[in-house]
């Protein structure tokens, strides 16, 4: 990909998984298209989440809560940067800025290519019957306004087709992150020795505290199992409520922490919990193999691409506390360390940043190659991992 490509990435919250996404993605679309090329809308109380992004690469909007003033405050951020930009390649992330951005877009700025990733689908959350297929007619609806959507998982590219959206507008791109973990600095790595202190199984959960991640199925299975384990939690509510009333006393909660608190936190950790009801790919599962930390999980989503069961975690059949209990229990039986350093290996193979970017660089050119008609028309690559997943 040539340089001076101009990019626009836009998300209606960043808290997460597409933070890490867009961190890591950074420097090497920064280093490819030239600095000032890529830039962001994002919310303003989630500035501080792009770490190592400069400040007049970002454009803010005020968001106080998911409310139709902050998706307006996104909408108007949104067109005052591409009137000022003149981005080539316009990249939403999620469904939100997907569902506001593309209709605006399609009908006053054409100039654009329009490049969306939902990260996990919204019809394949838990919802009733009537707002799935709302939202399944609303995204197959909107597919044909847009030049290609970046599923980040099989599982993701699957779910697509079965509503019906047409797999030439669908690559598929899995997420990345650099080999290199982040460098500790002695505060965080003293601080971590100080607070983690256990003779049972210590086990780290990093991400929102939503209904979608799980977090009340892990307390439920500690709460069961206060002689096994040591629970920390990582990371505070974004969509809904959490209580935090009612935490037993295996279980602590020390809120959001930078990158270099949570890799001191992976460091100590001899599990991490990703109990997910619902998964379009999960960072935390590859963040924690490159700190050769095994994982369980439920198999759903994308979680039984990423992780081998009883190889480099746990995938337990049932979303369910009592079927958590049974993996962690099956999870005391293994050598933990042994299951962490075959995740190591896994995540050495397949999960390079690296190949993310030259794939979604790949992306952007087929679209940018297109004429007018033929954004329907297939884009000529596919990820390799596919030849990868063999272990």
């Amino acid at each position: 990909m040539s340089s001076g490509l101009k990019v626009l990435h836009v998300a209606e919250t960043v808290r997460g998984g597409i933070a890490t996404y867009l961190n890591e993605l950074h420097p090497h679309q920064s280093a490819s298209f030239g600095r000032g090329n890529v830039s962001y809308v994002v919310p303003s109380d989630h500035r501080d989440d792009l770490v190592s992004i400069e400040d007049d690469a970002i454009t803010t909007f005020p968001r106080d809560g998911r409310n139709a003033m902050g998706l307006f405050a996104m909408l108007s951020a949104t067109m005052r940067a591409v009137r000022q930009l003149r981005p080539d390649i316009i990249h939403l992330h999620s469904s939100f800025a997907g569902l506001v951005v593309r209709p605006m877009l399609w009908l006053t700025y054409r100039h654009s290519r329009i490049v969306y990733c939902p990260h996990g689908w919204a019809f394949g959350r838990e919802t009733g019957r009537v707002s799935r297929a709302i939202t399944q007619f609303t995204e197959l609806a909107l597919s044909k306004l847009t030049h290609r959507i970046v599923c980040i998982s099989r599982s993701e590219q699957l779910d697509a087709t079965r509503v019906g959206i047409a797999t030439k507008r669908l690559v598929l791109v899995h997420n990345g992150i650099s080999k290199q973990r982040p460098a500790l600095n002695q505060e965080s790595a003293s601080a971590s020795e100080k607070i983690w202190r256990s003779d049972k199984i210590k086990v780290l959960f990093i991400g929102r505290l939503d209904r979608q991640k799980g977090c009340d199925l892990l307390i439920k299975a500690a709460r069961e199992l206060g002689e096994t384990l040591d629970v920390r939690i990582i990371g505070a509510s974004v969509v809904s409520k959490f209580n935090m009333s009612d935490l037993p006393a295996n279980v602590s909660l020390l809120g959001w922490m930078d990158r270099n608190q949570i890799e001191a936190q992976l460091d100590e950790a001899d599990l991490v919990a990703i109990p997910s009801r619902w998964e379009a790919f999960g960072l935390v599962a590859i963040e924690a193999m490159r700190a050769a930390k095994p994982i369980i999980a439920f198999r759903i989503g994308a979680l039984p691409e990423i992780v081998e069961d009883d190889v480099t975690g746990v995938l337990c059949d049932e979303v369910t506390p009592e079927k958590l209990i049974d993996g962690f229990q099956r999870a005391s039986r293994l050598d933990l360390a042994a299951v962490g350093r075959a995740g190591y290996e896994r995540f050495v193979r397949l999960y390079d940043i690296e190949q993310t970017h030259r794939t979604l660089g790949q992306v952007y050119a087929d679209v940018l190659h297109m004429g007018e008609n033929e954004a329907g028309q297939p884009a000529n690559l596919q990820s390799d991992f596919s030849n990868n997943l063999r272990p």
